[in-house]
């Protein structure tokens, strides 16, 4: 794998009387991602007081052109499978209660960076450049710079599924032979669905549009999750695949329970007993892209977080879960921390069926609409939030749909002097 990209000279923002120097705040794989980076990276850094805006003349037909730095960025990524509690300590800091670990425990599939030839896992590196913890949920971070290709060997090791899977990225050029997402009419396509024990190589570029902070998930064809036993002792289905054929059972999304809910799933994730569409992505299959240029800033610190959902129903019979980075409730999500004065990035996104709201208490930043502490996002969008830390405490960070929160999407961020 290659070494960290070389960052540029940290910049100091342009003055000004708001409470935080706010460096940027983007939102990735939409519309706002688009407008914002139109402007020059210079400009996003001294907006203080009011919200970005696209440049009037920006063309919205101007193509998004690679132009090769001569750098490759490789990579060896394996799909693994493993026994994964989601609240190893049994309890929930918030709240109080408490679970035990048969509620709490799955079979997740995550994904790893290896040395070359997956020849052992990479160990974990939280620097602000670094892979994060590799240790499957999320996969590791996968890093370019504007120009370089990133080169992903990717391999299939679900040994308790025995599934196909992939890698599908967001944000990056590629052709449609390393899309990776899978169809029926096209079954056969290679890097579409890759069996377990096979390989495929992934070439992806950087473009000047691709910086930013992008998903990637598994996107390989849907599958039947193993169904516990029911209070009959029958099993509600068994184990299938999808063939090209038509799909029994229900479909799977929010609204598809029987329990009900809201139009974003806040009461139920499961679905009618079918087929589940990115189900690798549903139990630990997706990690994040960073791509940077010549104008992102330095920083200290820098988290990467998901918030994403867990059903009961796809995961053999335990509870409904919200999870931040695979982990349920405060002391078992991230704690994350920094020191008064330091540059912080997150790098945010979500996955699943749900809509979510990022927020982190005692903070606030610039995003295109001004200042905020919360922020929605969609499922499969991103969101990049830079700013100099000066509030030291004990904080949380969390979802704030109650629900999701009630169901884990929270943790701890510690601020020290």
């Amino acid at each position: 794998m290659a070494s960290d990209p070389a960052s540029a000279p940290a910049r100091e923002p342009h003055p000004g009387n708001g409470r935080r120097a706010v460096l940027r705040a983007l939102t990735g794989g939409g519309a706002l991602a688009a407008l914002s980076l139109t402007t020059a990276p210079q400009a996003a850094a001294a907006a203080q007081h009011t919200a970005p805006a696209a440049s009037s003349d920006a063309d919205p037909f101007a193509l998004d052109r690679f132009v090769t730095s001569g750098r490759v960025r490789e990579y060896w990524i394996q799909a693994d499978s493993f026994p994964h509690n989601a609240v190893p300590n049994g309890r929930d800091g918030m709240t109080g209660m408490t679970y035990t670990a048969d509620q709490t425990t799955y079979q997740a599939i995550g994904f790893r960076a290896y040395t070359p030839n997956w020849g052992s896992p990479l160990p974990a590196d939280l620097g602000p450049y670094g892979i994060g913890p590799n240790s499957g949920i999320p996969g590791p971070v996968l890093r370019g710079e504007v120009g370089d290709l990133i080169k992903v060997h990717f391999r299939n090791n679900d040994a308790h599924y025995k599934w196909p899977h992939s890698m599908h990225p967001h944000g990056v050029r590629y052709s449609p032979d390393n899309d990776g997402g899978w169809m029926a009419d096209d079954a056969k396509k290679a890097g579409t669905a890759v069996a377990f024990g096979e390989s495929y190589t992934y070439t992806w570029q950087c473009t000047p549009g691709s910086v930013g902070s992008w998903p990637y998930h598994d996107h390989a064809a849907p599958q039947v999750p193993p169904r516990p036993a029911t209070s009959g002792g029958t099993q509600g289905s068994s184990q299938g695949s999808a063939k090209g054929g038509s799909q029994g059972g229900g479909q799977n999304g929010a609204q598809s329970s029987g329990a009900g809910g809201d139009a974003h799933g806040a009461q139920s994730f499961g679905g009618g007993g079918g087929m589940v569409g990115e189900i690798g992505a549903e139990l630990g299959l997706f990690g994040m892209i960073a791509v940077t240029d010549a104008g992102t800033p330095q920083v200290d610190r820098e988290f990467v977080l998901f918030m994403h959902d867990l059903s009961a129903g796809d995961a053999s019979g335990r509870a409904d879960l919200s999870l931040c980075n695979g982990a349920a409730f405060v002391d078992n999500a991230p704690t994350f921390t920094a020191k008064a004065g330091e540059r912080v990035r997150w790098r945010v996104g979500t996955l699943g069926n749900s809509f979510h709201v990022f927020h982190i208490h005692g903070h606030r930043w610039q995003s295109p609409a001004g200042w905020v502490d919360s922020q929605v996002l969609g499922p499969a969008t991103t969101l990049t939030v830079e700013y100099r830390e000066d509030n030291p405490g004990e904080w949380l960070y969390h979802c704030h749909l109650p629900a999701h929160m009630m169901r884990g999407m929270a943790g701890r961020y510690v601020v020290t002097r």
